[in-house]
Order: structure tokens, then C-alpha cells, then sequence
């Protein structure tokens, strides 16, 4: 449970700073990305401890959407699906919670890396990203026993996404996967979530 803030910002904040401190981002070995990214269920990823410093709002998203739940936080998922670019040849798929309070509509979004964006207002996507579509689902139609890739699984969710592959976003983070980047990740971010505003 979290304490009931004075806003909507204070809220994000407070589910942010709770998932911050039951899950580190570390270094996976390209193994340990194939039998976890996205396989997981939030207690199994609160269980651990941990994820993935790459491409880490996935689980992040599903231990943040837990947290409201538990605390009885009504809120929705947006799921974005992002066109290929140069240096990315495939869709990708990025997760967005909104959730209202004091009736103001506020976004918490786990944009890259250890930058969380907690804002009020609604969520306009990604202006450096071309979208292919984008999904709102309430949290009460998402089953948070699952796994993220189970739940996308869903038929409803399946079959709004334009061309996502699990395989290839897996095969690119084992490309990119080393401990110099990772050095690299701590040096720039540190080890804490930085929270921005817009």
C-alpha cells in the first residue's frame, strides 16, 4: 500500500519510488534475456528484484500497474506499438500507465532507461518515434498473474498490434548486450530512477 498523496504527481511519484526499491536494473547475460525478458509476472520480477537495464518499461510497467492495484489505484495501459527506424528495423512496443486523480488525468511513463516522466495531462506519445498504433486498455481487463508477453497474448491486445516479434526485440537487446554498456548505463544514470516533469 502507498500513502494517499496531496496529487497526482505525488502519486506517480510515490509508485515510482516503491518500484524503484523492489527493482534494480542490472546486467542480464544474453541467457538470462531469453528466459526472462517479458516471461515474467510481476510477483515473479518482484521476487527477484530485478531486470534488465535494456529496454527495462516493460517490466517496470507491470510492477507499477501491481502496485496501483494493490493499493485499489484505477488506471489504464497504454501499449504504443512504434514503427521501424533507421536504427531499429522492427516494431517495437513501449507501456505507458494513466491513471486519474482528483479528476485530472496524469501519465506515469518508464520513457528509457533510469528517466521516468510523471506529468499531469494526457499521454501524446513519442514525437522522435513513429506510431503504428496505439492501445488503451483499463487494468482491470489485464490479468497481473500473467506475463507481460502472456498478456499481449490476449486476442484483444494480439490483434491491434500491426507487427510486433518478441524474437526480434530479443535478438536485437542480445546484439546490444554487454557489460561496457551497462558500465556504461551506471556511469550516465546511476543507479536510481530520475524522475522528470514535462
Amino acid at each position: 500500500m502507498i500513502n494517499i498523496p496531496k496529487n497526482g504527481i505525488e502519486l506517480a511519484e510515490s509508485i515510482i519510488q516503491k518500484t524503484d526499491n523492489k527493482v534494480k536494473r542490472i546486467y542480464w547475460t544474453n541467457e538470462e534475456i531469453d528466459k526472462w525478458f517479458g516471461k515474467r509476472s510481476a510477483k515473479n520480477i518482484l521476487e527477484s528484484g530485478n531486470t534488465c537495464f535494456m529496454n527495462p518499461c516493460s517490466d517496470l510497467t507491470l510492477v507499477s500497474s501491481f502496485i496501483m492495484d494493490q493499493s485499489a489505484i484505477p488506471h489504464e495501459w497504454i501499449i504504443e506499438e512504434h514503427l521501424p527506424t533507421e536504427d531499429f528495423n522492427f516494431n517495437r512496443l513501449h507501456f505507458v500507465l494513466e491513471f486519474k486523480y482528483h479528476g485530472k488525468i496524469h501519465i506515469l511513463d518508464y520513457k528509457r532507461l533510469n528517466e521516468v516522466y510523471a506529468y499531469e495531462g494526457e499521454y501524446n506519445g513519442r514525437p522522435d518515434l513513429s506510431t503504428a498504433t496505439s492501445i488503451k486498455i483499463p487494468s482491470t481487463q489485464i490479468d497481473l498473474k500473467k506475463s507481460l508477453y502472456e498478456i499481449i497474448s490476449n486476442s484483444k491486445i494480439k490483434d491491434s498490434l500491426i507487427d510486433y516479434s518478441l524474437e526480434k526485440n530479443l535478438n536485437r537487446l542480445k546484439q546490444d548486450n554487454s557489460l561496457e554498456n551497462y558500465k556504461s548505463f551506471k556511469q550516465l544514470y546511476g543507479e536510481s530512477f530520475i524522475i522528470k516533469q514535462l
